[in-house]
């Protein structure tokens, strides 16, 4: 038994690492395609571009595995299939929870290696790529700096600082301004809960005062108020953080700070929860793969399951996104919007697999 639960692991190793390589390649040389002009035209070195898409193969890794995955479960199992193997070993009384174990086993490895990435190499990896993207795709553009759960930029004459960033909306919520002289001396401070930017230029301040630090030391308070800044909202937008460049504590420790300021950080707990959900479909999906490749082992072959698992991948990842989706427009719960995919492909996993079994 050891013999076969060794050979087992390591054909579908093999399969795993193949098609895990193939996507990494297909999805940098994709990026690269759509990236190249503007590195070239910002004048990226050649080592520069290379530590530019090396930093980006944590983030990647995590967010191809669960396809990569499915089609490799289909095409060890189709494979094997296809030489009567499981046909033998059904025959020698190994039951097919049996025959599986070191497939679920493979991608349960495969699960904990994509969480820790997402943990330990991602994170940093992407926050590099993205200064490279910043000075060499996007250069010219001022980006905020996140420290201490605020997003900061340095302007012409002036500190402007955010608490949350709506992406969707262009506002800044927890906004402040700090206006300076050369010296560095504070002349005005501005503090608003929520700071809009419109078209024309103006910024849009509701629920904040003013405090002018050249005479008169009053604050004066203020419902909603223009103010001309030389400064744009672009600089946060493209400044923003996302949670690929933050642990799971640190996005934690973000949102309760947010949350306990009385921020609406809703799309943030959603990827908080997905952190930790998408590294478990690795899992759900061989469930799913491998009653499907043993439905019909003989017509199609390889390419049938490489078609199969795109398919089903795009499939879930569908289902996912639409549900992530629900959950940071408030439609769903963070944690429902998350886990609720999982959920259900676990349940049509393993109806199909007990099916099978059966």
């Amino acid at each position: 038994m050891p013999i076969l639960n060794r050979y087992m692991a390591r054909e579908f190793f093999r399969m795993a690492a193949a098609c895990i390589l193939g996507f990494l390649a297909l999805f940098l040389v994709i990026d690269f395609m759509e990236s190249a002009d503007k590195l070239i035209s910002n004048h990226a070195a050649a080592p520069e571009i290379f530590r530019y898409y090396l930093y980006k193969i944590p983030g990647v890794f995590f967010m191809i595995s669960p396809v990569a995955v499915l089609v490799a479960v289909l095409i060890t199992v189709s494979l094997r299939a296809r030489a009567n193997e499981f046909t033998a070993m059904f025959s020698a009384g190994i039951g097919p929870l049996r025959a599986f174990a070191p497939l679920i086993a493979g991608c349960l490895l495969i699960s904990a290696l994509s969480l820790g990435s997402s943990e330990i190499l991602a994170p940093h990896a992407n926050r590099m790529a993205k200064e490279i993207a910043r000075l060499r795709v996007r250069a010219g553009r001022v980006a905020a700096q996140f420290s201490l759960n605020r997003y900061w930029i340095r302007g012409q004459n002036a500190i402007l600082s955010a608490q949350v960033i709506d992406t969707g909306g262009r506002a800044l919520h927890g906004f402040q301004y700090l206006e300076i002289d050369r010296d560095f001396r504070l002349l005005r401070r501005i503090d608003a809960r929520t700071a809009e930017y419109g078209k024309e230029g103006k910024w849009l301040l509701r629920d904040g005062r003013e405090r002018r630090f050249d005479g008169d030391l009053r604050a004066v308070p203020f419902k909603e108020k223009a103010f001309i800044f030389p400064e744009t909202v672009q600089g946060f937008l493209d400044g923003e953080t996302s949670p690929e460049e933050m642990t799971y504590e640190q996005l934690s420790g973000y949102i309760g700070d947010s949350k306990g300021r009385g921020y609406d950080v809703r799309r943030y707990e959603v990827d908080l929860h997905a952190k930790l959900s998408y590294p478990l479909l690795n899992v759900i999906v061989a469930m799913i793969a491998i009653p499907i490749a043993l439905r019909r082992p003989r017509s199609g072959g390889v390419w049938r399951s490489i078609g199969a698992g795109l398919l089903i991948g795009f499939f879930c990842w569908m289902a996912l996104s639409a549900s992530l989706s629900l959950g940071r427009m408030g439609f769903l719960p963070p944690m429902a919007a998350a886990w609720l995919p999982d959920l259900l492909f676990a349940v049509g996993g393993g109806v199909l697999f007990l099916r099978y079994n059966a």
